[in-house]
């Protein structure tokens, strides 16, 4: 009786992986699609789940000499200020069973055109129940920042944008096919990137052209400037020559909830008397041991500074950070959760306690510890 219950569930996502252009092989790859609002609860035994992100061997493993192996750590942001796109991109491996590229999630958060989200069919209900997505995105572009390192005009160039949301990515990511990271490598943030960027800027400066308003229209004015426009439009070419996409082969349909819009307003509200309920955070690691329970990794945001003492002469007084929760664990009576950082920091610089339970960037932090620091919680349905 069960199973005829399960059975319709089951063909209708098969059916739906059709329709969104996956082949018969590649709608194998976990077709089910999760309740667009389930019962959350938590696992009430903490019982233990392990999972890992794909990753084959990536451009990092080309260096030498140096310890611990890149091969054994996840892929790492470098110096960028796009961890959304790094945790996104790794709840994205998962779900499709293939790494893909941070780079190219950063490039579709940005620039993709949302309206090409309403023509794919296998999105029409889940927008349909989030009808404020379009302001939604727009939200996320317009709370982007631009770093000043090398960019005194804070121009909205691709590799000086910073910040984003989770859910935003994964839902833009539905534009366009996937794109692996052995096609556009990230490991390093822009380190690969770095000989194309460099063209782009130099030819941008010294020849910049004008632009049809058509040629960067999917994106918000925020993210718009003459000086920038034929630079962001040349990344966006050179992705493409890259990418040999391929159509995904599920939906990326993102369940999203947050207490605070950031780790600042998390602090904010903390330290004006006003902290997130108990009940709020609890919702949150009941999402994650849902997303858990049921074969999804999960993406949190949080501070930095859980893992690492803050230097004291750093401006960023929160370092608001997002990562891939992979396991979950009891140890004498506590709940544990392993969080997979990906700013590539080595586990020996981690405060005392977080870099003993850490192995290779990948951290087991107990259930206390996060609830003083934990804000959202994304993963795909």
């Amino acid at each position: 009786m069960r199973a005829g219950r399960v059975a319709p569930v089951w063909c209708a996502a098969v059916a739906a992986a059709y329709a969104f252009g996956a082949t018969p092989a590649e709608a194998q790859v976990d077709p089910r699609i999760l309740p667009q609002r389930p019962a959350y609860a938590r696992n009430p035994t903490c019982a233990p789940v392990e999972t890992s992100i794909p990753l084959e061997e990536h451009e990092g493993t080309r260096d030498v000499g140096l310890s611990p192996s890149p091969r054994e750590m996840p892929l790492n942001q470098g110096e960028s200020a796009i961890c959304f796109a790094y945790a996104t991109a790794d709840m994205i491996s998962h779900r499709l069973g293939r790494p893909i590229s941070p780079l190219d999630v950063a490039t579709k958060n940005y620039f993709a055109d949302p309206e090409r989200l309403a023509s794919i069919p296998a999105l029409r209900d889940h927008l349909r129940a989030h009808p404020n997505w379009r302001a939604d995105i727009a939200w996320s572009r317009n709370s982007a920042e631009m770093s000043n390192i090398g960019n005194p005009k804070l121009l909205p160039y691709f590799d000086k944008i910073e910040g984003g949301e989770e859910d935003t990515a994964a839902l833009l990511y539905n534009v366009g096919g996937l794109c692996e990271d052995r096609d556009l490598p990230s490991n390093d943030g822009y380190r690969y990137a770095n000989p194309t960027l460099s063209r782009l800027r130099y030819r941008s400066r010294l020849a910049p052209r004008r632009m049809s308003f058509r040629s960067l229209s999917g994106t918000v004015p925020h993210l718009r400037d003459l000086r920038t426009d034929t630079f962001n439009a040349g990344w966006i070419a050179h992705v493409e020559s890259r990418c040999r996409r391929v159509p995904l082969p599920v939906p990326l349909l993102p369940v999203s909830y947050r207490v605070a819009a950031n780790q600042a307003e998390f602090v904010e509200m903390r330290d004006s008397g006003t902290p997130p309920s108990p009940q709020s955070i609890g919702r949150i690691l009941a999402m994650i041991d849902y997303a858990l329970d049921h074969g999804r990794v999960p993406t949190i945001g949080y501070s930095w500074y859980l893992l690492e003492d803050r230097d004291p002469k750093d401006p960023d007084l929160h370092a608001d950070h997002a990562s891939p929760v992979i396991a979950r664990r009891k140890v004498g009576g506590t709940c544990e959760y392993r969080v997979q950082d990906n700013t590539g920091e080595y586990c020996a610089r981690m405060r005392p306690g977080m870099r003993e339970a850490c192995e290779n960037g990948r951290v087991w932090v107990g259930e206390d510890a996060l609830r003083r620091t934990l804000y959202s919680v994304t993963y795909l349905r």
